[in-house]
Parts: structure tokens; C-alpha cells; sequence
């Protein structure tokens, strides 16, 4: 390989090399702004949900029986997923992982807590099946994912000086449990 040749292949990686932190310069701030606005999207989407269903509220709690605010709901969380699935950044998805948590155990408050055990409920406000299974969907526990209250390392966080100092009641309570200290009470006969 000649001078020349090596010249020429070196101002060829260089124009590659420019041209691909080119790319990167447009492309990132792009992916980041992309992906700003559908987690926005996404986010609304889960409170939009929220209200249609809770929009009025009966006595005991629950939502009113109301096929449109069932459907609208449904529809809603529906598009809350399809905006998830196009996110492309872990921060963004991470956002949405813990938005999609808050509105699950709000919606899980207002269905769950107090389950809706009679059928009369549905009949009466002639819920559209495919709604109900959408948002009892929405509300279940994602078998892929991990509590992360079962990540903690509890020991550690029980030996941390600045907790339990003056916190008598929590103190005291801890010990009903073997791994604080006492083990559990046996059940009497």
C-alpha cells in the first residue's frame, strides 16, 4: 500500500468516523425528545383512563355502572400499551413502568379493595365484556415483574442506626416477627 493509499484510507475513516457523530448528534437528541413526548402521551393516557371510569361514583365506592365509561377507560389503557411498546429508552420506560404502577393501584382502590361481586353491577350498566377483561387486566400483578420490595436487603435496612432510635411502636412491633428478633407467637389451641 502506497503513501497515497494509506491517505486516502485514513480521510475515508475520517469522513466515516465524522459522519457517524453526526448521525449520533441528530439521532440522540431526537430518540430523547421522541421519547419525551409518546412517555407523556403514555402517562396521560393512564389518567385520562382513570377518569373515564371514576368520573362518577357510587356510595360504596366504586364507579358508576356505565357501559361508555367502562369502554372509554378500556380504550384508553389499551393505547397507554401501545405508547409503552414504543418507547426506546430505558429511562423512559423505566418513567412509564412507575406511572403504569401509581394508576394500577388507583384503579386497583376503586375496583379491588372492595371487589364488585355481583353480576347486577355489569348487567346493570351493560358493561361491554372486552372493557371489563381490559382493565381487570390492567390491574393484575405482571408475572415478569419483580417486587421490588422483595429486593431490599431488610437486614441492613433494620440495622441502620437513624430508624429505629425513638421509634418505639415500630420497634416494639418489629419483634412480633422472627426475623427481628422474637420469633412469632404460636397459636394457642
Amino acid at each position: 500500500m502506497t503513501l497515497t493509499d494509506q491517505i486516502a484510507f485514513f480521510a475515508a475513516a475520517v469522513a466515516v468516523g465524522s459522519a457517524t457523530v453526526s448521525i449520533l448528534a441528530v439521532y440522540v437528541p431526537w430518540l430523547n425528545s421522541h421519547d419525551a413526548e409518546v412517555f407523556r402521551e403514555a402517562a396521560l393516557a393512564l389518567e385520562r383512563g382513570y377518569r373515564a371510569l371514576c368520573t362518577d361514583m357510587r356510595e360504596d365506592g366504586h364507579p358508576v355502572a356505565d357501559r361508555l365509561n367502562w369502554l372509554t377507560a378500556a380504550r384508553h389503557l389499551e393505547s397507554f400499551k401501545d405508547l409503552k411498546s414504543r418507547l426506546k429508552t430505558k429511562l423512559y420506560s423505566r418513567l412509564c413502568v412507575e406511572h403504569e404502577e401509581h394508576w394500577r393501584h388507583e384503579f386497583y382502590k376503586v375496583l379491588l379493595r372492595e371487589r364488585i361481586n355481583h353480576p347486577s353491577y355489569y348487567r346493570e350498566g351493560k358493561i361491554e365484556p372486552r372493557s371489563a377483561l381490559v382493565i381487570y387486566d390492567f390491574m393484575s400483578w405482571p408475572e415478569s415483574r419483580q417486587d421490588r420490595i422483595d429486593l431490599l436487603d431488610v437486614e441492613a435496612l433494620y440495622r441502620n442506626p437513624k430508624i429505629l432510635p425513638g421509634n418505639v411502636g415500630l420497634s416494639t412491633y418489629l419483634t412480633d416477627f422472627a426475623e427481628f428478633g422474637r420469633p412469632p407467637s404460636t397459636p394457642t389451641r
